[in-house]
């Protein structure tokens, strides 16, 4: 979850509101770091001004999912 200034640039930082992972404990960790960081390199955001108006400290929701790595025979 996350929210963006009207001038397109992030708003505090993003946090982890809900995970379900399996694994290791540092991957898990890992993974959760390189979301969060994804998410924080695609700012500033090159929006509109009227648009920066609608969604100015909206909370914003990013799902993202990992799935396991599929054996080739």
């Amino acid at each position: 979850m996350f929210s963006i200034k009207r001038d397109g640039s992030l708003q505090g930082q993003p946090r982890i509101a809900y995970s379900r992972l399996v694994g290791e404990d540092a991957a898990q960790k890992a993974f959760l770091a390189e979301v969060l960081g994804g998410i924080a390199r695609c700012f500033p955001l090159a929006i509109t001004d009227r648009l920066g108006g609608a969604i100015a400290g909206r909370p914003l929701r990013l799902r993202v999912t990992n799935r396991a790595r599929e054996r080739r025979a």
